[in-house]
């Protein structure tokens, strides 16, 4: 009776073993997609701007941006809603090419401007 109790949990553990193999990369890959990455250039920059200091104490103007409304190349409209989280290396302006990654959530991950 114990042998066949102890042959059962071991076929029930090899089961459960083939099963995670088989499955793991699905699980995986679908927990890892790709950033989706469009491309387009800007038409609008919406944001705010405050003065602030600078680090030798001069005023200067601060420019916060909260969104870019770009036009891709195939005449859509999409509005890019920037966060604290997105990588925005360096401020577009109206006229500039960029190429915004965002997140399977709808998240703007990166925003670079395209050469």
């Amino acid at each position: 009776m114990a042998s066949i109790t102890a042959s059962r949990t071991a076929l029930a553990a090899m089961c459960l073993v083939v099963m995670s193999l088989l499955f793991a990369p699905a699980i995986q890959a679908e927990l890892q997609s790709s950033p989706k990455t469009v491309i387009g250039q800007v038409s609008a920059v919406e944001g705010e701007f405050h003065m602030a200091k600078n680090s030798l104490g001069e005023d200067i103007l601060k420019m916060v941006d909260k969104s870019y409304v770009i036009t891709t190349p195939t005449g859509q409209e999409i509005q890019l809603k920037l966060s604290r989280d997105t990588k925005v290396p360096a401020r577009a302006n109206p006229g500039d090419q960029i190429e915004a990654k965002i997140s399977d959530r709808g998240q703007i991950l990166s925003v670079m401007l395209v050469e």
